[in-house]
């Protein structure tokens, strides 16, 4: 052995370190054949059974995310705010309201309905059917809590007789309820 590094040489050295080399590589490949062929027979396994499972997952948590982006809502105050932003939308723009919050009444322990009066602020303003409707609508679907339990439509033009038939210009009312839990 001393003979052989006593006569070393590039090309010796180059061959020693080869050798080494394609060892390391060796152990390193073999290392990694047995990881692939443990991932393989893994795949084969278990990825048929949770494929379907996961995609059952995602589905559940988008729904989820959709119905937490609609969900801001977490008081009196809140609430106000949040009928306001859905007045402003597109194809919704009922423009200033008058709210009128009521009392909250108590359903449970712990739970109350609070209910608020809407109205716009100037009484002779009149809407078209489908800015009411969009608005109702609106208030609705984007909060899980909010649903309209009161809704009084009528006519913009109250001279209007029987027969005839009115233009397209509304004034409305209508009441929203909203159930949260009670502050202590």
């Amino acid at each position: 052995m001393k003979a052989f590094f006593k006569s070393m040489n590039l090309a010796r050295g180059i061959i020693l370190a080869a050798l080494l080399g394609s060892v390391v590589l060796l152990w390193i490949g073999l290392r990694h054949a047995s990881r692939l062929s443990e991932m393989k027979q893994n795949y084969s396994t278990d990825v048929a059974k949770i494929a379907p499972q996961l995609a059952q997952l995602a589905r559940k948590h988008s729904q989820l995310t959709e119905g937490l982006k609609g969900e801001s809502l977490q008081g009196e105050a809140n609430l106000q705010e949040y009928i306001y932003k859905v007045g402003t939308m597109d194809r919704v723009e009922v423009g200033n309201l008058d709210l009128v919050p009521s009392k909250p009444d108590p359903i449970a322990k712990g739970v109350v309905d609070k209910a608020i009066n809407i109205r716009p602020d100037n009484r002779d303003r009149a809407f078209e059917r489908t800015k009411i409707a969009n608005f109702l609508y609106t208030i609705e679907a984007q909060s899980r809590r909010v649903k309209v339990t009161m809704v009084k439509i009528e006519n913009a033009d109250r001279r209007v007789k029987p027969q005839e038939i009115p233009k397209d210009q509304w004034t409305f009312e209508a009441e929203i309820t909203s159930r949260q839990r009670s502050e202590p």
